[in-house]
């Protein structure tokens, strides 16, 4: 599932432009700057990853906080757990989503980053 956001280096400018306000809500998060990942299980959640790549990747989400800018995905599968997974369940009971192959959904976590 390719997926991609903004241009080359219209990432950094973007969180550069970030008030420190703004800014504080990333505050206790990883951050992830310019980094290729591939056949990696990416756990999303409480990460800032900007100007990255996820080659061959299966990508966690549990619905916490996370901020993606200007990242790039090849072969990616999603994985939805927690209230991510609930909303996920709402939006195909409310007819807004669609059911695909490449929505997966888990019980346990298999691995971390």
């Amino acid at each position: 599932m390719p997926f991609k956001s903004r241009g080359v280096g219209e990432g950094r400018k973007r969180f550069d432009s970030l008030t420190p306000q703004q800014r504080t809500w990333f505050v206790g998060m990883t951050r992830y700057e310019d980094r290729t990942f591939e056949n990696q299980h990416v756990i999303l959640d409480e990460g800032v990853f900007v100007n990255c790549v996820f080659k061959n990747c299966s990508l966690e989400y549990s619905g916490g906080d996370v901020y993606v800018q200007n990242c790039q995905g090849e072969s990616c599968q999603l994985v939805w757990r927690g209230p991510a997974q609930r909303t996920i369940f709402l939006l195909q009971g409310l007819g807004l989503l669609t059911p695909a192959a490449s929505l997966t959904t888990a019980e346990a976590p298999s691995s971390v980053q």
